[in-house]
């Protein structure tokens, strides 16, 4: 086992439930602050867990993934490439994610 794996996963390979809220709710914040119809990436969340958990970003990557794909399948985000909507865990390379319009309110997409 890498010491990768020993930081993130517990004895059954598993993140432990407070790091994966700790997770769910840093890309939340992002989200939020950066405003409705707006994206972030991936790693700008696994980056900004960094600083805040001591871990290396790129350790964190899939974490946030896996975690970003609860968020989706709960209907709160939405992982896109190239605009289009896509599943997080088989899409590859670079995905954003946004927060999902609520149901019959518009996202205005600025800047």
């Amino acid at each position: 086992m890498t010491i990768r794996r020993a930081l993130i996963l517990n004895d059954n390979g598993l993140m432990g439930d407070a790091f994966a809220e700790r997770i769910r709710e840093c890309v939340l914040e992002l989200l939020i602050s950066r405003g409705p119809g707006r994206t972030i990436c991936v790693s700008e969340a696994a980056q900004t867990l960094a600083i805040l958990s001591g871990y290396h970003w790129h350790d964190l990557m899939r974490p946030v993934r896996t975690i970003s794909a609860q968020l989706a399948d709960a209907g709160t985000i939405e992982a896109l490439q190239q605009e289009e909507v896509v599943d997080i865990r088989v899409s590859r390379g670079p995905v954003r994610l946004r927060l999902r319009a609520l149901s019959g309110v518009r996202n205005v997409q600025t800047g």
